[in-house]
């Protein structure tokens, strides 16, 4: 289970590394302003809260998690190719509302199961998705120059041959067992989530991390773009990221052990907010691609840190719910990120946007580090996830 579990993650990165990072030029090439831009992308977030949180009450009650994995995967194969036809705004968005509700369901269920079901096949959450991160960094580095050279367009080829894979690669996963009677489904599961003020107040922190994230995603290649750093090093950005992230999510459990979930957590935030002040100065573009680094030790940091919080914060039957529903968070502020994003670069530039994020980002570690008993939240030791796979 854990290799293809690696390898569902492996592809879905490498369709999601082909076309999300060149997202920004391909708008603008299409000849989008940056709020146009950010409206367009803001669509595919907005469409994102509202189908994640269903899919997940889906994925909790199903029998049969496989059969949404393969409708999800197949469809967005074909959805992808609205982009190359759509040539104004209308289509566009059109697209992205589309496109965004059917890709939604891949990777937060795969990440709850890999979350839930991880121990019983022993691996953990970090061991598996660092193949996430060398796929996204393997196809980002070549995609740059490609697209450079042939048209922005072509990425949404080369997402949906990936897709494909995926959808083929679920015929060979296992139909994993679920309780014949859930204790939490439906509005009680949700109900329960939202009666935990902790994780209510852990979402809202995310939502103002998550927005800044999705800031940095959609606009860094038109950061490029408009300072005039050489567009086809834009894929360098992801990769050197994706390269960092690889060798500390395979880490992450033991860091995690060693240093405690909330503390790892805000050393990735602290990591997110120096990359984009310095960002913020414009420095020289051998300093931006050295930063980048940064980007990967705070991605893997917050999101392996944050997975696993969030799973522990949710009752036993809900554990996907949880999951979208930080997904869901994260949509919306994404929302904001994008059109916000978008209407600063207009204004006022995007090294002020940078700025802006750096300080956002400080604003949202002092949140985590004032959370209240967060010394409670930390992963099962060995001998306990040992006990629960036998």
């Amino acid at each position: 289970m854990k290799l293809k579990i690696s390898m569902f993650y492996l592809f879905l990165y490498l369709g999601m590394g082909s076309f999300m990072p060149f997202m920004s030029l391909f708008l603008s090439e299409r000849g989008f302003d940056g709020a146009s831009i950010g409206l367009i992308l803001g669509a595919g977030s907005l469409t994102g809260i509202i189908a994640q949180p269903v899919f997940g009450l889906i994925n909790d009650a199903a029998k049969d998690y496989r059969t949404l994995l393969k409708v999800s995967t197949f469809l967005s194969a074909i959805a992808a190719f609205g982009y190359i036809f759509s040539e104004s705004f209308i289509p566009m968005i059109i697209t992205a509302i589309v496109f965004s509700f059917i890709n939604t369901p891949a990777g937060t269920i795969v990440d709850a199961i890999a979350v839930e079901k991880g121990p019983s096949f022993g691996f953990t959450y970090g061991q598996v998705r660092l193949w996430g991160a060398l796929g996204f960094a393997f196809v980002t580095v070549i995609a740059g120059y490609v697209y450079n050279s042939i048209g922005y367009q072509y990425s949404f080829i080369a997402f949906s041959i990936f897709a494909v894979i995926m959808f083929l690669l679920m015929f060979s996963f296992p139909k994993l067992e679920r309780p014949k009677k859930a204790e939490l489904l439906g509005k009680e599961g949700v109900g329960a989530l939202f009666r935990n003020r902790n994780f209510i107040f852990f979402l809202v922190i995310t939502m103002v991390i998550s927005g800044t994230v999705t800031m940095n995603f959609s606009y860094l290649p038109i950061y490029f773009q408009k300072l005039n750093y050489p567009v086809d090093l834009v894929g360098w950005n992801f990769t050197i990221a994706a390269v960092v992230e690889i060798p500390l999510f395979w880490l992450s459990a033991k860091l995690i052990r060693r240093i405690g979930l909330f503390p790892m957590l805000i050393l990735g935030t602290l990591a997110y907010a120096i990359k984009y002040i310095v960002m913020g100065f414009a420095p020289p573009v051998g300093v931006i691609l050295s930063v980048q680094a940064l980007d990967g030790l705070a991605f893997a940091f917050y999101f392996s840190s944050v997975i696993e919080i969030v799973n522990l914060m949710a009752p036993r039957d809900a554990k996907a719910t949880a999951q979208t529903m930080f997904a869901a968070a994260g949509g919306l502020a994404g929302i904001a990120g994008n059109v916000i994003g978008g209407l600063i670069v207009d204004y006022q530039g995007p090294q002020f946007l940078f700025w802006m994020m750096g300080c956002i980002i400080c604003v949202g570690t002092l949140f985590f580090i004032v959370f209240p008993k967060k010394g409670s939240y930390h992963l099962p030791t060995s001998s306990q996830e040992s006990a629960t796979g036998a």
